[in-house]
């Protein structure tokens, strides 16, 4: 009889051996393995954004090195331009001075800028038509300006008639560069 009480006793301790088992499973592992997949499926995201992002920050410094490059272009074009446009375009001072002169013009074109140092060189090749007088009165207007003109060379030959005589000048405006700091 005892070896009955014995086996009813080893059963009922199965059975509650089995429950306590499937509830610490239920109760507590199988939430720490959800919890761990879910911990890892974030983790797996995490890693993959970071790497997307390490590839992103790699082509934003690309970018940043292309937008410099285009940028020193871009100066150096608009430097080009404004030293083109510069020479293209005859000052309004200039003009004054032909006309107060009453000195017939007959053709501008411009020369080729040049830099020396600190300075810049803008030059006219221009032609003009006038008496000894307006020649004259012409060159001392121009050397008494406020700006830097200089002629630098100048040639004058009769026209039909004793009275006009047609010069061929080549001007100079020296000017200093544009420093970086100015331009800002």
């Amino acid at each position: 009889m005892n070896h009955k009480l014995l086996d009813k006793k080893i059963w009922w301790l199965i059975v509650v051996e089995v429950a306590a088992l499937s509830l610490v499973y239920f109760l507590v592992i199988r939430p720490q393995q959800i919890e761990l997949r879910r911990i890892k499926a974030e983790v797996q995201e995490k890693e993959a954004l970071y790497a997307r992002l390490a590839a992103l920050s790699g082509l934003i410094d690309e970018l940043r090195e292309k937008k410099a490059a285009i940028g020193k272009t871009m100066d150096r074009l608009l430097k080009t331009r404004e030293r083109g446009e510069m020479g293209l375009v005859v000052p309004a001072s200039l003009m004054d001075i032909f006309r107060e002169s009453k000195v017939a013009v007959i053709s501008i074109r411009p020369v080729p800028e040049k830099a020396e140092g600190d300075l810049l060189i803008s030059s006219w090749d221009i032609s003009i038509l006038a008496s000894y007088h307006e020649l004259g009165h012409f060159i001392s207007r121009l050397e008494r300006s406020a700006d830097f003109d200089r002629i630098d060379s100048l040639t004058i030959s009769s026209e039909g008639s004793s009275l006009e005589h047609r010069a061929q000048l080549i001007i100079s405006r020296v000017s200093l560069l544009k420093s970086e700091q100015e331009k800002k």
